[in-house]
């Protein structure tokens, strides 16, 4: 080291023969969003792969922008931009995505704004959204940006996807969503009187996309009945303030097959912006909730769940069941609905025992 003061008459210090090592050890890729882009306009994508954003920032969430592209034992998040920490480098690896036993859900290995790993988490797809769901925190939404309707890329429907829906009469016919059978080569029923082992094959009947709606049956030669429901669809204008509760299958890989309550109230008569045709409910949904059952508190069916806000907490969305009822009568063979509410009388748990068993795993691919 020598004193630059004492020979030259400048201030401080020059360092010879020391070579400063700093590596950057963090995994990363050659992906750019314009070699993204140009990869999936010459190979395609499949239905999850693509560009997405962070749709709400907060306080220790940037709004990040990163690119999702398939590997070998799943998937990987590929930094673009939006990072505070100015370490973060294009084409980084922001999380490896493992596949689990359920459709369109991922354990996740994430690597947080400081670059630490942080595996409590998972991340599930669906419609259109990328949602990173934390075991000790609230969840993330990620809106995708790309590929749109409009751009030039072939997407592939290979990947499979799990939805909710319920009977309405006991020859088969089951209402889901229209998003969760959306595209699907093949529909699959599970849970049917309680056996998750069985599986049904199934076909779409009727459809109505705007008010995403679905009507499917059973097409399966071992198929005999649903049995009848024990309860009966109110297509009445529910009132503000009335308790509601939903059954339905979301997060599969944590929770299970056993269906799942959550319930709360009619927040509102109008949807998102005003939307006539859905209730707002403070009922909390989750992936795999949709197409499921709205119960009032006599077990009648008041709405389908369909959709949840993003960035407000218990804030979903039930489609209103006239607009179902409108669906069942353009159908060619109108099906007998249920007549008789057998459970109007009975508790909450003993509501759920009963109707448990009409409402199933929908899955598609």
């Amino acid at each position: 080291m020598e004193d630059k003061g004492s020979s030259t008459g400048c201030s401080g210090y020059k360092f010879w023969n020391y070579t400063i090592k700093n590596p950057d050890t963090h995994p990363k890729s050659n992906w750019t969003e314009y070699s993204l882009k140009s990869h999936w306009k010459s190979k395609g994508a499949d239905v999850v792969e693509g560009i997405y954003e962070n749709a709400v920032k907060r306080e220790n969430m940037p709004k990040y922008k990163l690119g999702l592209i398939k590997s070998d034992n799943g998937y990987k998040l590929i930094y673009l931009s939006g990072a505070e920490n100015p370490g973060w480098k294009i084409g980084d690896i922001k999380a490896y995505l493992t596949k689990t036993a359920s459709a369109n859900l991922y354990k996740v290995k994430y690597f947080m704004g400081n670059k630490t790993v942080n595996e409590d988490l998972y991340i599930g797809f669906e419609r259109g959204l990328m949602k990173l769901i934390w075991t000790d925190r609230e969840e993330n939404l990620y809106l995708k940006l790309y590929p749109t309707n409009e751009d030039d890329v072939t997407t592939s429907s290979g990947v499979q996807s799990s939805g909710t829906g319920f009977a309405i009469s006991s020859n088969g016919y089951i209402v889901t969503n229209h998003h969760v059978v959306e595209g699907s080569s093949k529909i699959s029923v599970r849970g049917v009187k309680g056996n998750f082992s069985r599986v049904y094959n199934a076909k779409v009947i009727v459809e109505d996309k705007n008010n995403d709606l679905a009507i499917i049956k059973v097409d399966d030669q071992n198929f005999t009945s649903l049995g009848i429901p024990p309860y009966k669809i109110n297509s009445n204008l529910s009132d503000v303030g009335n308790s509601v509760y939903a059954l339905g299958y979301p997060l599969r890989a944590t929770m299970g097959d056993e269906v799942k309550l959550t319930n709360g109230i009619i927040s509102s008569k109008t949807g998102f912006q005003g939307d006539i045709t859905t209730y707002q409910i403070s009922v909390p949904v989750q992936p795999g909730n949709s197409g499921g059952p709205l119960f009032d508190s006599n077990g009648n069916i008041v709405g389908i769940i369909n959709a949840k806000h993003i960035g407000a907490e218990n804030a979903s969305y039930a489609i209103k069941t006239s607009y179902l009822m409108n669906l069942i009568l353009v159908m060619n063979t109108v099906p007998s609905l249920p007549k008789t509410n057998t459970i109007s009388s009975k508790k909450l748990s003993e509501q759920v025992k009963f109707v448990k068993e009409f409402v199933y795993i929908i899955e598609t691919e």
